[in-house]
């Protein structure tokens, strides 16, 4: 793909400690995944519709200095991604797509029967763990053999809203809530892998969308904010919460931490955002 079809620009700022790359030009992104070789960027595409089916989403690959590397089209809103092996899972409103991350090329499909809002994606390298905001449900993939099954159904007015971001650490799910509604506010949980026990971790609340673990261990959480003053909450092992001092993100979305960077799309600024130390 010709990088001046998205127009990608970069900008460099420092913001107190931590040093900020903004980069630009794409559609309404809603989720980062990174891997060793490059960044792929969820994009629901020109309007704010992340339910519709529509064909103007796509995923762009870029390299870590932003540069545009290639393109997976014609899906209709994509969001949260995950990597098994040597493919790149991504939900796509009701059904779970994989991609071969050389070729690119759409080598797995597999809709969920009922799902609203699929939404975040989550491994351990063998089960792929996903939740649907829209019903309030997580299930479990068995990517080899093709299914899926229920795993839990959160208590959506309990928990301020259903499962949006998904992270596996420590022998747990660790899940923020959101109400798609904007009336509730989202929680974090920590829910036992073993007994599917499930208890509020942290003060931390807010309209909250990705979840991610920093290299100390911390458990890192974006929110959209009020009136869309999007922040990135750090949370750590004693559940003491700080507010990372970054500027504030329009559209604050499905952030992801690795080797000393974390991203975040800022979807309505249609940026996203490489924040290093």
């Amino acid at each position: 793909m010709k990088k001046t079809l998205l127009g990608i620009s970069l900008s460099l700022s420092l913001a107190l400690a931590y040093n900020t790359q903004e980069i630009s030009g794409f559609q309404s992104p809603e989720s980062v995944y990174a891997t060793n070789e490059a960044v792929f960027v969820s994009n629901l595409g020109k309007e704010v519709k992340p339910l519709d089916k529509d064909n103007d989403g796509f995923i762009i690959k870029m390299s870590k200095d932003g540069k545009v590397l290639d393109k997976i089209g014609n899906l209709n809103a994509p969001k949260g991604m995950s990597v098994i092996g040597n493919v790149l899972y991504v939900s796509d409103i009701d059904t779970i797509k994989g991609f071969d991350l050389k070729t690119l090329k759409q080598v797995f499909a597999l809709p969920i029967k009922n799902a609203v809002f699929l939404n975040d994606l989550s491994t351990d390298g063998k089960t792929l763990y996903v939740s649907d905001t829209g019903s309030g449900k997580i299930y479990t993939l068995d990517v080899n053999k093709k299914s899926y099954k229920e795993f839990m159904a959160l208590d959506v007015a309990k928990y301020g809203g259903g499962p949006n971001g998904l992270l596996l650490k420590d022998n747990n799910l660790w899940v923020v809530t959101y109400d798609p509604n904007g009336k509730l506010e989202g929680v974090v949980l920590k829910i036992s892998l073993q007994n599917k026990e499930i208890r509020i971790f942290s003060e931390a609340k807010g309209f909250l969308d990705g979840i991610t673990e920093d290299d100390q261990g911390n458990i890192l959480v974006s929110s959209w904010g009020k009136n869309l003053n999007g922040v990135v909450y750090k949370i750590s092992n004693d559940q003491k919460v700080e507010t990372l001092p970054i500027r504030a993100v329009k559209g604050c979305a499905d952030i992801f931490y690795a080797q000393k960077t974390l991203w975040i799309p800022a979807m309505l600024e249609n940026k996203v955002l490489k924040i290093t130390k």
